[in-house]
């Protein structure tokens, strides 16, 4: 055998690399996946509550996710969300632009209208019948599922009897989240045969945390034992009213007994960040919810329900009796009230 020159090599390991190329070739070739672009709206005037904590950390979650890259706008008034949001689509070029809480809703609704071939995503808003824009996507939980279950804890836990509801800004998102508890506490009174009252207040403001706490201080005055709170900011003044005065306090959104180990009973959450990652995701997929109402409950997955259980004073027995009712309203047994 002749000694291979250089040449020779050469073209060995030419033809090697050719060979290799066309067995590599579709790889090669293949277009480079050009980044999802996520960008989030917020705004800081009226405070970081649990919502709009969890609205920021669902983009978060997205940050870490292959092929997604994230921007985000937090401004201290209102009045900056819309100049944030045209950065975000002339600027950045975002593919979609996430963002949610009762003060960002105008400026939001006006900025898709006003760019329809953007697409946007909203975190629990009531619309009117046709006021929703075709681009824009809004996921809405049925926080009256998890609160009938809250309702039925709360009035199987109740001494006095005396029940309250505290809400923020009188909405229809908040109106479900009452008649969803109320509801709940006629399946606690019919299971104990007795009477409970409920009391309701609404502060008018999910950011004045003095309006909270007079709300309770009212409510526990009046007899109450327990006060669902569900009111953003303004709810921190009951969870302190119920930790000054012994009682107990419902939180909502996050599991909030860090806030007072001694006075929450429970949280009713929604599990926003999760939410808002798996509907991105199917967009960035080729899913489109332009227009549509994306609605979750118990049915739909790990999207709602009740955690941080103050186990000393929540029975396992009721805890028991609390996932059963879950379950019967994730398969359509016990339908929930909205209003």
């Amino acid at each position: 055998m002749k000694p291979l020159t250089l040449l020779g090599i050469l073209a060995v390991i030419f033809t090697a690399c050719f060979v290799g190329y066309i067995f590599t070739a579709d790889t090669l070739f293949a277009e480079k996946e050009e980044d999802y672009r996520v960008g989030l709206v917020m705004e800081l005037e009226s405070g970081f509550d649990p919502f709009t904590l969890q609205i920021a950390e669902g983009v978060y979650l997205l940050s870490k996710e292959k092929g997604v890259v994230t921007e985000s706008h937090i401004e201290d008034s209102v009045e900056k969300v819309w100049g944030a949001t045209e950065s975000l689509i002339h600027e950045y070029d975002a593919d979609i632009i996430v963002t949610g809480g009762f003060y960002t809703v105008t400026q939001m609704t006006s900025s898709a209208l006003a760019n329809p071939m953007e697409k946007y995503l909203m975190v629990d808003t009531a619309y009117a019948a046709g006021e929703q824009p075709d681009n824009l996507a809004n996921i809405v939980f049925r926080s009256n599922e998890p609160s009938y279950a809250a309702g039925y804890a709360a009035g199987m836990l109740t001494e006095t009897r005396v029940i309250g509801f505290m809400g923020g800004v009188h909405t229809d998102i908040v109106e479900g989240f009452y008649h969803g508890f109320a509801a709940g506490i006629e399946r606690a009174e019919k299971e104990r045969g007795v009477q409970i009252e409920l009391l309701a207040d609404y502060t008018g403001s999910f950011t004045d945390a003095a309006l909270g706490y007079e709300s309770a201080m009212q409510m526990y005055d009046a007899g109450a034992d327990i006060v669902y709170q569900v009111a953003g900011t303004s709810g921190t003044g009951a969870i302190r009213a119920a930790d000054e005065t012994g009682n107990y306090v419902i939180g909502v959104d996050v599991d909030q007994s860090y806030l007072a180990p001694d006075a929450v009973l429970f949280s009713v959450v929604k599990h926003i960040p999760q939410a808002i990652r798996d509907t991105v995701l199917l967009y960035k997929e080729g899913e489109d919810f332009s227009g549509q109402t994306i609605s979750l409950g118990y049915a739909e997955g790990d999207y709602v329900g009740l955690v941080g259980y103050m186990k000393e004073v929540v029975p396992k027995e009721l805890i028991s009796a609390i996932a059963d009712i879950e379950r019967d309203i994730a398969d359509g047994t016990i339908i929930v009230p909205e209003k």
